[in-house]
């Protein structure tokens, strides 16, 4: 019924109200229209009744008044002709009344005008019959008597139909009420088997078109939580219960889709992912552990997660993992797994516990490579520390003796190419300790000497340095600290000056290699909450483009036709490194001239107070 009708759940709740109450509401119209009814009757049967009363008390009092006549007649009692006037009162008293209660009635009417028509004869008639009492006339009296005995006759029979017609009346109105209870009787019986008929069918038709459907619904939800077929979509257009119906399948459907997809990373991932039970054991694995360790799924679930870890690794990890249980969070471990060939792979774990699953969810990542790498790379850097720098430091010192004359003087061309020997190992020692200095940080090996430090001595110590550069390449530094007159007062920070130094060494280094001849380098120290320092150069400048990137391992700034100065391109990546190992930032904006001329390199590092 419902799928044809297409009912929405308010207007079924509508029919499950309006529907009772329109049966309620006309049952209750039969009733009171029964009971108005049986009212009615039984007004009609308590009027025959008075009319019968009251006509019988008219005819009573006719014939006491008679009596009485003759009484005051006979004994010529005063008593006797006072009742007779009091009866004649009462008489027309009573007539008033009966006159009243046939007023409404035609034919009660018109009987009641022929009776009182008589009854003022019959008094009339009664009271001429007083003279012929009183003269002694017994003919008169008699035909009087006749008289008045037939006027009476016809009295009677007029009040004997009244009274039978109304005494017929008051049986068939007791008969009409007794049928009208009756009536109110099976009009309740009727009505309370009505309504429970259609009680039973109302809630039989909301039972399927509503809760059954209620039911398919929730049957749907459960099915879904345990990855079985929904059931058959809910029939309806505009049936809140169908749209649900429908939403919740696009829900499913998208659900679905989500979960597929997440297999499919899942299963597609290079990283082995895999979940752990409380007792240490392999729930779930994707197939990456083929690739990577040479198992099958299959073969893993239910395993023991220490059977895989290389032995010396078995302690260490399974704390890592208990610690993780333990505070219910996340964390990282390395270890070494056992490949099914037999070799170890190096990986990176990534851990975390579900409280409600009762299970930790681990990310794994092969950084066998990486370790490999990370090996040869410091093969390389202790190859450059031991077997590069100490010939280079050695070559180094030989040249100093030669410079000394240790070995006789030299000619002018050996001095000369003297210099130049000495600017190239010069070159590749900076290179050397910059590379080292590099992988220091990377590997937080680079110690520092944190203390108390003044800026303005850095700046003069590090102005000092590259003087003999600055003016072999004609390029003038300007600072108002070096006279000694205008130096900034509680620049200090705390910081490594050797450190500091070599940062602003690098940075004026760099402004006098990208200087043009005669050009001027400003450093400034601008105080605040923190301590900024600025060397500013006016030569080509640095693009916006780039202005990240030189911070950058091996970048440079490259000319308009893509000549570079030269150098290794780590020491801007150096610097930003010790700043911020200081807590600090760094960084470049333009020039004091138009953009593309000139370039102001900062840094900013916090006050300390004095």
């Amino acid at each position: 019924m419902s799928s044809r009708l297409n009912l929405t759940l308010s207007r079924k709740a509508i029919i499950l109200v309006s529907v009772p109450l329109v049966f309620e509401l006309l049952f209750v119209a039969g009733l009171v229209t029964l009971l108005e009814q049986a009212e009615q009757e039984r007004a009609r049967e308590a009027h025959a009744r008075d009319v019968a009363t009251h006509a019988n008390g008219l005819l009573r009092l006719l014939l006491d008044a008679g009596i009485s006549s003759i009484l005051t007649y006979l004994t010529e009692s005063e008593s006797q002709h006072s009742r007779y006037r009091h009866l004649v009162d009462v008489f027309n008293s009573e007539a008033r009344q009966l006159k009243y209660l046939v007023r409404n009635n035609d034919h009660e009417r018109e009987i009641f005008t022929k009776l009182e028509a008589l009854n003022k004869i019959a008094i009339v008639e009664l009271n001429s019959t007083h003279e012929p009492m009183v003269t002694g006339d017994k003919v008169e009296l008699m035909k009087k008597w006749v008289n008045v005995q037939r006027t009476l006759n016809r009295i009677f029979k007029l009040v004997d139909q009244l009274v039978e017609e109304q005494q017929a009346v008051q049986l068939s109105k007791k008969e009409a009420q007794i049928q009208y209870r009756n009536g109110v009787k099976g009009l309740i019986f009727a009505a309370v088997v009505f309504n429970v008929l259609l009680a039973l069918l109302l809630v039989a038709y909301y039972n399927r078109g509503t809760t059954r459907r209620f039911a398919a619904l929730v049957d749907n939800t459960k099915k879904l939580a345990a990855d079985q077929p929904l059931n058959p979509p809910i029939k309806g257009d505009n049936d809140e219960i169908a749209l649900l119906d429908r939403t919740f399948r696009t829900m499913a459907g998208a659900l679905a889709e989500a979960l597929r997809k997440e297999r499919a990373v899942i299963e597609n991932a290079v990283e082995v992912i895999c979940s752990l039970d409380g007792d240490s054991r392999i729930a779930g694995m994707n197939a990456a552990c083929l690739k990577v360790w040479g198992y099958k799924p299959d073969e893993l679930i239910g395993l023991r997660f220490s059977q895989l870890i290389y032995t010396d690794n078995i302690h260490e990890t399974l704390e890592a993992v208990q610690a993780i249980i333990s505070e219910q969070g996340e964390g990282t471990f390395e270890n070494k797994i056992k490949h099914k060939d037999g070799s170890l792979i190096d990986m990176v774990w990534t851990a975390q516990w579900s409280n409600q699953e009762k299970t930790l969810f681990c990310v794994a990542h092969d950084v066998t490579e990486r370790k490999k790498i990370e090996n040869l790379k410091q093969d390389f850097v202790a190859m450059i520390s031991h077997d590069l720098r100490t010939p280079l430091t050695s070559v180094q010192g030989f040249l100093d003796l030669l410079r000394a004359n240790a070995y006789g003087s030299l000619s002018s061309s050996g001095k000369e190419s003297l210099e130049l020997a000495e600017m190239n190992i010069d070159r590749v020692v900076h290179l050397v300790n910059e590379i080292l200095d590099i992988e220091k940080l990377e590997s937080g090996m680079l110690t520092f000497e944190m203390e108390t430090v003044d800026l303005n001595s850095v700046i003069i110590r590090s102005i000092e340095s590259v003087t003999g550069f600055a003016r072999q390449q004609q390029v003038a530094i300007s600072y108002s600290g070096m006279s000694g007159q205008g130096a900034p007062t509680g620049a200090n920070v705390h910081g490594d000056a050797e450190r500091l130094t070599q940062v602003v060494v690098n940075l004026l280094s760099n402004a006098i290699k990208f200087s043009e001849s005669g050009g001027e380098i400003t450093v400034t120290i601008k105080l605040g909450s923190q301590i900024e320092v600025d060397i500013v150069d006016r030569g080509r400048g640095v693009p916006k483009s780039q202005r990240e990137a030189i911070f950058e391992r091996f970048r440079q700034v490259e000319a308009a036709d893509g000549s570079a100065k030269g150098g290794s391109g780590l020491g801007l990546a150096i610097c930003r490194a010790l700043i911020e190992e200081h807590g600090g930032t760094i960084g470049v904006d333009d020039g004091p001239g138009a953009e593309g001329k000139g370039s102001t390199f900062w840094f900013k590092l916090p006050r300390k107070g004095t």
